[in-house]
């Protein structure tokens, strides 16, 4: 078992007000020597992606530093700029074997 040093690891919450129940969407950006993860990616709305820009640029990053992305499930709230974030960048995206269906938008997934 590995243990995580505190002091090595940043995170960067993006809190996104949410109209709905959900009252916000949440995702991180977490910083640790030579990475910079995105755990999570909203929904593919422009208020998201923004979200996402001004934590980005608030915190000295851009979306080009960003060098994975994993995905606690695969609810449309958590994998919706995934697509974005990839067309600029071709990262790795690493999530449960549930979510590769949902995330390749097979039909029978979406059905």
């Amino acid at each position: 078992m590995i243990e995580l040093n505190k002091s090595c690891i940043e995170v960067f919450p993006i809190m996104i007000p949410e109209p709905s129940s959900l009252k916000s969407v949440n995702f991180y950006v977490v910083k640790q020597d030579q990475s910079l993860s995105l755990i999570d990616a909203g929904w593919n709305n422009e208020a998201c992606w923004n979200g996402l820009m001004d934590g980005l640029k608030r915190n000295g990053f851009t979306i080009k530093d960003i060098t994975e992305i994993l995905l606690t499930h695969h609810h449309i709230d958590h994998v919706g700029l995934v697509d974005r974030i990839t067309s600029i960048s071709p990262i790795p995206v690493y999530c449960h074997t549930d979510s590769i269906a949902r995330l390749k938008r097979d039909k029978n997934f979406l059905k």
